[in-house]
């Protein structure tokens, strides 16, 4: 194998698994510890839940600042941050809206970096 064929196999190995999952599946996808009871209570009443890959976030304190900030909007029921699948997930009311780009700004303004957000149907 060249190297150049190397290079690629291995940015390609490398690239994959940071795409994020279908939307469809997204819910599925989630640990019971990334849907904390009162996310699930949001989620029974109405809610719709967004799950958003977040790079830079590595420790507990990093994952409190993101979560009281989502929290501390109106539009927000619950959200939690999983470190390990550097994932911030939260449940908007029912009927609110948030859209991407203030997702994105809000992570910006906690200190990290959006990598993309998905969007699941209330269950």
């Amino acid at each position: 194998m060249s190297i150049r064929n190397l290079a690629l196999a291995v940015a390609l190995a490398v690239s994959v698994p940071l795409m994020a999952p279908p939307l469809a599946m997204a819910q599925e996808e989630l640990s019971e510890a990334q849907i904390t009871p009162a996310m699930q209570t949001a989620l029974d009443e109405g809610g719709s839940l967004v799950i958003v890959d977040v790079l830079g976030a590595v420790c507990d304190f990093c994952a409190l600042a993101m979560t009281r900030t989502f929290e501390r909007r109106a539009e927000v029921a619950a959200a939690t941050v999983d470190l390990d699948a550097k994932t911030l997930t939260f449940v908007l009311r029912e009927g609110a809206q948030m859209e991407d780009a203030a997702i994105s700004d809000l992570i910006r303004r906690s200190g990290y970096q959006e990598n993309g957000i998905r969007r699941a149907e209330a269950r």
